[in-house]
């Protein structure tokens, strides 16, 4: 699952730390700043239960995926308070499933891979109020839409994040309402943590509610937050399904 953009702010607001005794700012967002992130995505997850083939003959069966998901965001700031955003996306998966029947077993392997490329534009609406409000619009393909507010207020050393918004997508269902919160500890200018937690519920169409859990390790490359390494654990949960994604990442600013 694709972390949501209030994830994208509240790393954002992170970098801004300079030392432990500096307070925590907000980076600089001047024309011509510009953002860069390579991430490496991890998800495996499993299922057992029953089914029946195409002659109509039943089984019962173990499936094991790996998915693998490497992706390229890249933000240019056009000054003004906007701020657009791109990213293109592999994912490769592979599948193995084994079925087993009365007389015997029978081993299935696939592998899949799909392109997915979206873009964002950003507006902030008032720099100067301490909630610091965003209106962010997307487009992607495989077809999908959305629009989102989201907020940000500093205590320092913490930094709290919220985001609502709606998604609308090709697939069933087609209208999802989401929210999303998250907060971040800045322990010095190398280290730190942030945790967020959303959900999705469909309002157009039937679907099955999406929530997901997350903690977030940050080390800064340079005290001066132009570069930095993260990883990310997050625990997702689909109904009666709950797996575990792992991502790791590498980010810069500039200018």
């Amino acid at each position: 699952m694709r972390w949501t953009a209030v994830l994208v702010l509240l790393c954002s607001f992170l970098a801004g730390a300079q030392t432990p005794i500096d307070s925590l700012k907000r980076p600089d967002e001047a024309s011509g700043a510009y953002t860069w992130r390579v991430t490496l995505g991890y998800t495996p997850s499993g299922r057992e239960g029953f089914g029946v083939n195409a002659l109509g003959q039943p089984y019962s069966f173990t499936r094991l995926s790996h998915e693998w998901r490497l992706s390229l965001t890249g933000t240019v700031h056009f000054g003004g308070g906007w701020k657009t955003g791109i990213e293109v996306a592999q994912v490769t998966s592979h599948v193995h499933e084994l079925q087993r029947y009365p007389w015997g077993e029978e081993r299935l392997t696939s592998t899949e891979r799909t392109m997915a490329y979206s873009t964002f534009q950003e507006w902030r609406l008032d720099p100067n109020n301490p909630w610091d409000p965003r209106v962010s619009l997307s487009l992607g393909h495989p077809w999908k839409g959305g629009v989102s507010v989201a907020g940000s207020f500093l205590r320092d050393p913490m930094v709290l994040v919220g985001e609502i918004g709606l998604r609308a997508q090709e697939a069933e269902p087609q209208g999802w309402l989401t929210l999303a919160l998250g907060a971040g500890f800045v322990a010095n200018a190398w280290i730190s943590v942030s945790a967020s937690g959303s959900v999705a519920v469909p309002v157009l169409g039937v679907g099955v509610p999406l929530a997901s859990l997350g903690v977030r390790l940050r080390y800064a490359r340079d005290p001066r937050g132009k570069g930095e390494v993260g990883v990310r654990a997050s625990l997702v949960l689909r109904g009666d399904r709950a797996w575990i994604s792992l991502e790791g990442e590498w980010a810069g600013r500039g200018p």
